[in-house]
């Protein structure tokens, strides 16, 4: 298979990554039984990537696992899958593997399950080709949290924003109608969805946009988690947060932890819910293990 440019897109990175994280946060007696002590070598040293014929015999007991639809198909598929976004070793028949294990992977955990199908659907769209792109389960969610589990916490998040500190957003845009901004701030956070206006592009989105994008500006975190609340609903129809995790992925990973689940749960879904999110990225120091400040972590149900 022919990737589009020598670098990592975002969305071959981000798939990668997930995959990776997931594999890696296995214990090693349950690699062992699907893999043996080479598997567990390939997952935590070389991050799921064949490099060289020490890797080979691996490498065909998982093809054998996923051909028999055996015991921890599910794990090997990740496995083959996560190499195949890296360019590893013996790629090219990975789609083949995964429909032979199509049953476990379908019966796997929804975590695992949603990251495998997300991996490769990446595979399928880098291909060239003049027939339709054909996709594993394509009515199975790929989502890690449905939107319900997620919009709750980001209007929660948005209301602890305080009275001085809506003054101050309200102020954002040099101050021109500040009056109005904060009125339409007050009404938005105190509605139950936190919802913009139907019908109004200015009032206040123009000051919470503005102050998401200045991470040392007071309200940087409540406009955030406001901005993510009105992008979910409309998968960004405004193009707000691909612009931003560009420019401000590792800002949000810095957050502290009482607030940065929050806000990366939500730049999640947009990311999995939309195929086009940062497919066109221009920036090239996207990598799944050299530079994962700029991937979105897994955040699974249950957690905040």
């Amino acid at each position: 298979m022919a990737w589009r440019g020598s670098e990592y897109s975002f969305r071959q990175a981000q798939s990668a990554f997930d995959l990776i994280s997931l594999l890696q946060a296995c214990d090693d007696q349950t690699l062992t039984t699907v893999g043996g002590s080479n598997l567990v070598s390939v997952i935590r040293k070389n991050a799921c990537r064949f490099f060289g014929d020490s890797d080979q015999a691996s490498y065909e007991e998982l093809a054998t696992i996923c051909l028999d639809a055996s015991d921890g198909a599910e794990i090997a598929t990740a496995v083959l899958v996560a190499n195949t976004l890296q360019k590893g070793l013996w790629s090219k028949d990975t789609k083949e593997f995964a429909e032979a294990a199509i049953t476990r992977i379908h019966d796997g955990p929804q975590v695992l399950r949603a990251a495998i199908l997300r991996g490769l659907d990446t595979i399928e769209d880098s291909i060239i080709r003049y027939e339709p792109a054909s996709y594993l389960l394509p009515k199975i969610n790929r989502c890690t949290r449905h939107i319900d589990d997620v919009l709750p916490a980001l209007c929660q998040l948005a209301k602890g924003m305080d009275l001085h500190v809506q003054k101050s957003v309200s102020q954002a845009d040099y101050g021109d109608r500040a009056d109005l901004h904060l009125e339409a701030l007050s009404a938005v956070l105190e509605s139950e969805d936190c919802r913009f206006p139907k019908n109004e592009a200015w009032f206040p989105s123009e000051v919470v946009e503005l102050i998401a994008h200045v991470p040392s500006t007071q309200g940087f975190v409540e406009c955030t988690a406001l901005l993510l609340a009105n992008a979910l609903p409309t998968n960004d129809h405004m193009g707000w947060f691909e612009f931003r995790w560009e420019r401000l992925s590792d800002a949000y990973n810095q957050l502290p932890e009482n607030v940065r689940n929050t806000i990366l749960a939500g730049v999640r879904h947009l990311y999995e819910t939309d195929k086009e999110f940062l497919s066109y990225s221009g920036r090239k120091d996207w990598h799944p293990i050299q530079a994962p400040e700029g991937m979105i972590p897994i955040n699974k149900p249950g957690s905040q």
